[in-house]
């Protein structure tokens, strides 16, 4: 299991040649076993959008993580963006500051 940055691939949700890290698409504290390689922008705004449990019920698959709303106009700002660029996203308000459960 490779966590670590890499130049050699693009990321899997935006498609972009940046520096990836091997996530976990469904959280590997709720038993998620695939990784795939992703940009920090878009594992931060990943994470600050859904809970662990959505992940793992609903958007479990990086194509429904891509096919969300919320997710497509992130896209369409970020592909604005430099490459160069690393984005942080704010906590999405729908989310509470409970631990996972």
């Amino acid at each position: 299991m490779n966590l670590n940055l890499s130049m050699d691939d693009n990321c899997v949700f935006c498609l972009r040649k940046v520096p990836t890290r091997g996530h976990h698409v469904v959280p590997r504290c709720k038993g998620g076993r695939e990784i795939a390689p992703t940009c920090h922008s878009c594992e931060d705004l990943i994470h600050k959008t859904w809970t662990h449990n959505q992940l793992r019920d609903e958007y479990n698959t990086i194509e429904k993580i891509r096919a969300d709303e919320r997710f497509q106009k992130f896209l369409r700002w970020l592909y604005k963006q430099k490459s160069e660029a690393v984005f942080k996203s704010r906590r999405n308000r729908a989310r509470t500051d409970r631990k996972y459960r």
